[in-house]
């Protein structure tokens, strides 16, 4: 062999060892990139699974190809076609509430996504109901206070004209003991008289501070003896009292005060039910709280009424004042509680009193114990 061929082969033979040694490089840089790809794409689908809102991303040509766990969950809770229907509500970026008919509330902010070959939409939901109810509930109870401040002042300029009245009215029958017809008159203005100064001795107890003084009780004792008291009405209406309580569950409140709550709770579902209508009364008890239903086969209660059901002087009866719910609400908040209604409008009605446990009572409420 020549010289020349020599040197061409060795040559080649180092060439070769040298595109060896570059692609041996090149795939530890492909492996070292892939590692790191890999951990990014790890991170991010951490980020992705560990964020409490829902993240869907969808195009045109491939549908739906990302989902975060948050995402799936909902799905899996609501339903394919429900959490697909609210996103395809919305076909402007931007941030916008979504209201399920009152019962959940979403915010969704919604990013065009594009490409060469395809454009969609990234969604980022979130459930905002616990945010809503709260942001309700405050303002409640702001209408509430101003309503409270100004019928504590009606009522007491009221009450001093009307003591007048009586107090004249009783003279006036006194001197007509002899003429019974017009004694009559008189006695009729006094009952009215009474049945305002009642509504007014409500309306003061409703905008006056609360004080409680919680302490253990058995909640099927209390709620037998609130219906012992109601016995003559649950008697006249032929009403049936389903008492489906645990007698081992315990309620930790002011006796008198949720007293005054059961009381005018099953009243109200006394009045609301037809002759022979029923009343089912179930409780649940956690280490947490202890949950009292009230349920009723009555009339039901329209949807309207419904979300301003505990405002002072909204009634659906004929001669109600419309502040027992007030007052009601305002003794469980006091407990650190909840109380709420739900209703079909139709043939059911269910109210749901919530008081926490002596443990996780709210120890910032009006609490003198």
């Amino acid at each position: 062999m020549s010289d020349i061929q020599n040197i061409d082969v060795q040559l080649l033979k180092e060439v070769v060892d040298a595109v060896n040694r570059t692609t041996e490089s090149l795939k530890e840089s492909y492996a070292l990139l892939q590692k790191k790809l890999e951990h990014t794409q790890g991170l991010l689908d951490s980020v992705l699974d560990n964020t409490n809102s829902a993240i869907i991303a969808q195009d045109n040509k491939n549908g739906v190809f990302l989902k975060n766990r948050r995402a799936k969950e909902l799905i899996e809770e609501l339903g394919y076609d429900k959490v697909f229907s609210i996103l395809s509500s919305f076909h402007t970026t931007g941030v916008h509430d979504y209201d399920d008919e009152g019962r959940r509330y979403f915010r969704l902010s919604v990013s065009a996504l594009k490409s060469e070959d395809s454009e969609g939409f990234v969604y980022v939901m979130d459930d905002i109901t616990r945010l809503k109810k709260f942001e309700q509930e405050k303002q409640r109870n702001e209408r509430l206070r101003i309503m409270g401040e100004m019928a504590a002042n009606i009522a007491h300029e009221v009450r001093n004209p009307l003591g007048s009245i009586e107090l004249y009215a009783s003279l006036l029958a006194r001197d007509l003991e002899q003429d019974p017809d017009k004694k009559r008159l008189t006695t009729s203005i006094i009952k009215g008289v009474r049945t305002i100064n009642a509504v007014i001795s409500n309306t003061l107890l409703f905008a006056k501070e609360i004080k409680i003084n919680p302490s253990k009780h058995v909640l099927v004792d209390i709620v037998d003896e609130v219906v012992l008291y109601l016995q003559h009405i649950i008697r006249d209406k032929k009403v049936r009292v389903v008492n489906k309580l645990d007698e081992e569950h315990i309620v930790f409140c002011d006796e008198d005060m949720y007293k005054q709550v059961i009381m005018n709770l099953i009243g109200n579902a006394v009045d609301a039910v037809s002759t022979g209508g029923e009343i089912i009364v179930t409780s649940e008890m956690t280490e947490k709280e202890t949950v009292l239903h009230i349920r009723d086969n009555g009339c039901g209660i329209d949807e309207d009424m419904l979300s301003r059901l505990f405002m002072p002087f909204q009634t659906t009866k004929a001669k109600g004042t419309g502040l027992g719910l007030s007052i009601s609400y305002k003794i469980i908040k006091v407990h650190g509680g909840d109380i709420t209604a739900e209703s079909n409008g139709k043939d059911y009605t269910m109210f749901t009193v919530i008081l926490p446990s002596a443990e996780y009572a709210v120890s910032g409420g009006e609490n003198n114990d």
